[in-house]
């Protein structure tokens, strides 16, 4: 379906500790049916509803609500954000994280790579694969030295048609180490 070369999103490649935060949607709305409308009035979370997969831990690289982070490939952290959601009814925006030691890691920055090549399979022939454009983003902040950082993410569940359903907030303690 296309003979277009998926590229890299940036021309140097960072090595780069890969984090996925995975919301619970469904659970999330369960605990919390009516969520603040407001970005600025976010509703706070419990634990259990984000689960952590970082590759870079060697025995068990999934935890609910992981609290330790290791810094096995560099020092820079991508955080990407997505949902357990079967038919895409829920999509998660992390719109801020902020740190409250930045002596142990740096302020994250929203780094964003527009209009990338993604792939997806076509309907009509699923072994040969097609493609779409989407920007791709992701959180970056980098360990400046080892210790404990309590991390406060705020972010919004939207549904398909990109309207926020409520916005929510999480504060973890999270142990860095080199």
């Amino acid at each position: 379906m296309t003979s277009e070369p998926i590229t890299s999103p940036s021309a140097s490649v960072v090595t780069a500790n890969n984090v996925l935060l995975i919301v619970d949607a469904e659970s999330l709305f369960s605990r919390y049916p009516q969520p603040s409308l407001e970005p600025q009035k976010p509703t706070v979370i419990e634990d259990g509803f984000i689960f952590v997969i970082s590759g870079t831990e060697t025995t068990q690289n999934t935890k609910n609500d992981s609290k330790a982070l290791t810094a096995s490939n560099g020092q820079i952290f991508h955080v990407r954000g997505r949902t357990v959601s079967l038919l895409a009814e829920h999509s998660v925006v992390f719109h801020n994280i902020s740190v409250s030691d930045t002596g142990i890691l740096s302020p994250p920055k929203l780094v964003v790579h527009g209009e990338q090549t993604v792939p997806a399979p076509d309907p009509a022939n699923p072994t040969q694969p097609g493609s779409h454009k989407a920007d791709d983003h992701y959180w970056e902040c980098s360990l400046l030295t080892p210790g404990v950082a309590t991390c406060e993410l705020s972010f919004m569940l939207i549904n398909p048609r990109c309207e926020a359903l409520g916005y929510f907030s999480w504060k973890t303690e999270v142990t860095l180490s080199a």
